[in-house]
């Protein structure tokens, strides 16, 4: 419970016009504001020594991580040559592009109190559709829109599964994951992994370019859907409904909130930034490559850096700065255990331990309340 002045209207928990203390109230309280009811008088006394105990523990892990990321720059810039350079750096930048802009799209997700394990397999898809039409002679804004609507229809399909059939979020979308993948793979692809890109395409060769020296395409897609995804945690009516499903799913929709819709959006919002990282990776590769989805492990470093950011994944908090920071230290231990002639194999071993401990941390600084701990499970 918080202290706050009901006169200016609803303010759900997670809100970005909330402050900390905000964050720490109750479900109850969200169907209370809604309402218009007012709050008890001791409720200041019991909110102030709550709100201060939550600030520091749920900003924790961020800080730890951030001053993880900090070491390694330091340890890896005097333990290998050519690490800390300006041509290392925009390497670093580019192949983290498409990294981030999953996070992106899995941070929304996560904080809805959702989960999305379709993720690659849309990426995949998105880039396969563009990638058969643009091989056909169709012009690359046709094929455009045609991966656009594509991820819509299955974002949408994954939402309606959730939202309206009531599956629970990890088993709708490791079922549309399943059935996406083998769609194209067989009935497409008969049964190809590898579907290779026209790099004489000028619209290949535009995603996997530079827009100005030191600029690379990915890089300013990747700042775009950082901007687009912060436009609607902070700016837009729907991240409040984000926020408050994540808070607490059964309480958002006893206050009226539009729960359903919301999750439509969520996961659409998701499947355009699969898309858009889906594009970058092969134009850069050249190739749409289905293992990505059946042996790599894509989808653990997406998880890896959501919750390595300080992203609960009960939902309800984070933003874009948890992401940033969880996409650097990811981003710098990759490329620093590549430098150093790591095998793909030991980087699996270290990001699992890596994983592990995050989530172990994740449970300590955020644990269930008595109240969600049964609502919007995974």
């Amino acid at each position: 419970m918080r202290t706050r002045q009901l006169s200016e209207g609803p303010v759900y928990p997670g809100s970005p016009r909330g402050g900390e203390a905000d964050e720490e109230a109750g479900p109850i309280d969200c169907i209370r504001v809604a309402a218009g009811m007012t709050m008890p008088d001791n409720a200041a006394t019991v909110a102030v020594p709550t709100a201060q105990r939550g600030v520091g523990r749920k900003n924790m892990l961020e800080r730890v991580v951030a001053v993880a990321t900090l070491a390694l720059i330091v340890v890896f810039a005097f333990a290998i040559d050519g690490f800390a350079t300006l041509g290392n750096l925009l390497v670093i930048l580019s192949n983290s592009a498409s990294l981030a802009i999953l996070s992106c799209g899995m941070a929304v997700v996560i904080i809805s109190r959702g989960l999305d394990l379709s993720l690659i397999a849309q990426m995949v898809a998105g880039a396969t559709v563009f990638g058969i039409l643009i091989s056909s002679g169709v012009t690359a804004p046709v094929a455009m829109l045609v991966a656009i609507v594509a991820m819509v229809f299955t974002g949408f399909v994954n939402a309606w599964l959730i939202a309206y059939v009531e599956i629970p979020a990890m088993l709708a979308t490791l079922a549309s994951s399943m059935f996406v993948v083998g769609l194209l793979r067989f009935a497409v692809l008969r049964g190809e992994f590898l579907l290779l890109l026209p790099k004489s395409d000028p619209t290949v060769a535009f995603l996997a370019g530079d827009v100005l020296p030191g600029l690379s395409m990915p890089v300013v897609l990747m700042v775009a859907v950082l901007a687009a995804s912060w436009f609607l945690l902070n700016r837009s009516s729907t991240g409040r409904v984000i926020y408050a499903m994540g808070d607490n799913f059964l309480a958002a929709r006893l206050a009226g909130l539009s729960v359903r819709t919301t999750t439509i959006a969520v996961y659409v919002f998701a499947g355009l930034t699969a898309l858009v990282a889906g594009l970058i990776t092969s134009a850069a590769s050249g190739a749409v490559d289905f293992r990505t989805v059946t042996n790599g492990t894509l989808l653990f470093d997406v998880i890896l850096v959501v919750v390595l950011g300080g992203i609960p994944l009960r939902g309800g908090r984070g933003g874009i700065r948890n992401i940033i920071v969880g996409v650097a230290l990811i981003a710098v231990l990759r490329n620093g255990m590549t430098l150093m002639n790591f095998t793909t194999q030991t980087q699996d071993m270290l990001k699992g331990l890596v994983l592990l401990m995050a989530v172990v941390t994740d449970n300590y600084l955020n644990p269930r309340d008595t109240e969600t701990d049964t609502v919007g499970d995974l």
